[in-house]
């Protein structure tokens, strides 16, 4: 299946205006017009679920393969480690 580009044109300005003003927008609104058609976004370093409970609300991260967004009531639990010691125990028999 084949789509149909149909470019913008802009009406043929009149002499009271500058032709190569003209000229330049019509040029810029095809390309803002080419650029939402077929939009590049390219994300660099978007982290994984396992540090989403770091995220602040509207960032994005990504979980099996899907972007997905930080939103206000979204909880994650993430879990945290420690090891700890405390001097030395010594238990003597009389």
């Amino acid at each position: 299946m084949s789509t149909k580009i149909v470019r913008t044109i802009l009406p043929v300005a009149p002499n009271i205006y500058d032709q190569t003003f003209v000229n330049q927008l019509a040029r810029n609104l095809d390309r803002v017009i080419d650029e939402q058609r077929n939009p590049i976004l390219n994300f660099q370093a978007v982290p994984s679920d396992s540090v989403a409970n770091t995220l602040e609300v509207g960032d994005i991260f990504e979980e099996n393969g899907f972007l997905r967004i930080v939103r206000q009531n979204d909880i994650f639990s993430g879990s945290t480690s420690a090891t700890a010691a405390v001097g030395t125990v010594t238990v003597s028999t009389p």
